[in-house]
């Protein structure tokens, strides 16, 4: 019997306990605890950066959403259980990385009804919402992971599902690259519009600029100094502050031959935001500066919970 055999047998006898229990068990309360649209967005993104991949890519029709990433750490048995699973993750334990991967999944539920993942060890798609079913590969992947997304959830129309997620994807912010470690680059390419893409490029060790380009054209670029301090007790955690930059009078671009103090000043964030390496929407520092540190975000990420 094959892992997924394996996972799908046991996943099918804690079916059949909830159709024994018909009525009184419902596992779409999962779409209800994910208010926030395109939510799902982020969880994605989330589990990028934790398989160490520079680079993400959204690429979405009328009919799906797919996502692909170029992580260094390989799709495993352990992610397979925890993202058919419910409670459980291959997170949970580890403190140097973002969420849960097991819960934060179920997300993609809103809009989907049959995720399918693929990998260059696991190629499945999940059925109500735990039960892994095995599909054929795709050779010209290689060791990339990617995640399609039909548009095939009865209770979100095909439309509005489309039009809610093209809108994530067109909201992403610089900030939402300011704090990772990994990721370089988000690009998202909806239908045969212009594509987008977000930048993070280190000029040094503390200099950091993101960029937002439509059509290859940059539309935004903003400019940092970034600070970092490690969490005692948490080996990969950290505190990190990040002030905003601005151009002094009569400097328009950056020159990275030049002195950075002779280009760029500080300047008050208004509002500082506050981040657990993606920005908590609702949250703010009440600082003059943009503050990540491991707080314990809400299911949502918009608000921080300790």
């Amino acid at each position: 019997m094959s892992i997924l055999e394996d996972i799908a047998d046991q996943r099918r006898k804690f079916l059949d306990g909830l159709d024994a229990n018909e009525g009184e068990i419902n596992l779409d309360i999962f779409e209800d605890l994910y208010p926030d649209k395109a939510h799902f967005v982020f969880e994605l993104l989330q589990n990028a950066e934790d398989a160490e991949a520079t680079e993400a890519i959204f690429t979405m029709t009328k009919e799906h959403c797919a996502f692909e990433h170029n992580g260094k750490k390989r799709f495993t048995e352990n992610d397979v259980r925890s993202i058919t699973g419910i409670h459980n993750s291959t997170k949970s334990k580890l403190p140097d990385q973002i969420g849960k991967f097991g819960i934060g999944f179920k997300s993609v539920f809103v809009y989907t009804r049959t995720p399918h993942v693929y990998s260059d060890q696991f190629t499945f798609r999940i059925l109500r919402l735990v039960l892994p079913e095995p599909l054929d590969g795709d050779p010209k992947l290689g060791d990339r992971t990617r995640f399609v997304l039909p548009f095939n959830n009865l209770k979100k129309p095909m439309q509005a599902a489309y039009e809610e997620i093209k809108a994530g994807l067109e909201e992403l912010a610089e900030t939402n690259l300011l704090f990772l470690s990994n990721l370089e680059s988000i690009r998202w390419q909806i239908d045969q519009q212009p594509a987008g893409e977000i930048l993070r490029i280190k000029h040094s060790e503390h200099h950091i600029e993101v960029q937002k380009r439509v059509g290859g054209k940059t539309t935004s670029t903003s400019h940092f100094l970034r600070f970092t301090n490690a969490v005692e007790d948490l080996e990969k955690q950290c505190v990190t502050i990040a002030f905003e930059l601005d151009f002094l009078p009569n400097i328009s671009a950056f020159d990275s031959k030049k002195p950075l103090y002779k280009q760029l000043k500080v300047i008050p964030a208004n509002p500082g935001r506050v981040a657990v390496y993606f920005p908590a929407e609702k949250e703010t520092s009440q600082l003059r500066f943009h503050l990540h540190a491991p707080f314990v975000p809400e299911l949502s990420r918009a608000s921080i919970k300790e």
